[in-house]
């Protein structure tokens, strides 16, 4: 009987280890990548730190998720999720992942930046949701190829959105953006809705560009293998919504101007 029970043992440590590993220059952990992706980061429409620990948990129920806890924030960091803004987490916790150290995030460290648990629930900071279910409005993408749209699309997107995609492929790699479909509220200084691309982990650095009204954007091709997309939209009038394609490609490949990776 302990020959079996160690035997068992040993079987399901292989299995763990195997479970584990990089692959294509993704870090894969298989029984979280699917789940992983449904830790999202959200702020106030008001801004960063904005939120009270009962205001966050609202925020998190209302798109029919929960707040991550610690070990969903990480198994979301191991596979790309970089976000340089603390947030709640379950229990009044508060943190922030980092996969990239920098001198103006996570304090020159790699990992969960962690708060600890607060004491005052009253302070207010972004949150950290969890919905393995829901992929709709933004998430960690580490295919080399994919379909990024705004919600609910080809209908109207709704009043009040706030969607982060963080783009991750192989370490080698670009990303290059093609825009197939754009319609978004036209504003002269698009301070109404908007989508805005980063060459970078994160909104906090690479600025590519901020985009509204029906004009299709040109192609954008980062200088490394991460982007960040950021969605927004106010309380008032809505439009068509968009849809745009990446793809990766390996850097020795690159052209200034080649945009035939498409086509």
């Amino acid at each position: 009987m302990r020959v079996l029970a160690v035997l068992y043992a040993l079987c399901f440590l292989v299995n763990e280890t195997q479970a584990w590993g990089i692959r294509n220059g993704i870090f894969h952990n298989s029984i979280w990548l699917e789940q992983a992706a449904g830790v999202y980061h959200r702020e106030s429409r008001k801004g960063r730190y904005q939120l009270t620990y009962k205001e966050a948990k609202a925020v998190c129920k209302f798109e029919g998720g929960t707040l991550a806890n610690y070990k969903q924030l990480e198994a979301a960091r191991q596979i790309g999720l970089h976000v340089c803004a603390a947030g709640w987490l379950e229990r009044g916790r508060v943190g922030y992942p980092i996969v990239k150290a920098g001198a103006n995030c996570g304090f020159g460290k790699i990992g969960i930046v962690d708060y600890g648990y607060r004491g005052n629930k009253s302070e207010r900071w972004d949150v950290y949701c969890y919905n393995p279910n829901t992929k709709e409005c933004g998430g960690v993408l580490t295919d080399p190829k994919r379909i990024i749209q705004s919600p609910g699309f080809p209908e109207e997107y709704q009043d009040e959105q706030i969607c982060y995609w963080h783009i991750r492929v192989r370490f080698g790699q670009r990303i290059q953006l093609h825009f197939l479909e754009f319609d978004v509220e036209d504003d002269t200084a698009c301070l109404a809705d908007y989508l805005e691309v980063y060459d970078s982990y994160d909104d906090i650095s690479g600025f590519a560009g901020r985009f509204c009204s029906d004009n299709l954007p040109e192609d954008i091709i980062s200088t490394g293998n991460v982007m960040t997309l950021k969605f927004l939209s106010d309380a008032s009038v809505t439009a068509g919504g968009f849809q745009l394609q990446y793809i990766a490609f390996n850097s020795s490949l690159f052209s200034q101007n080649d945009t035939s990776y498409f086509y």
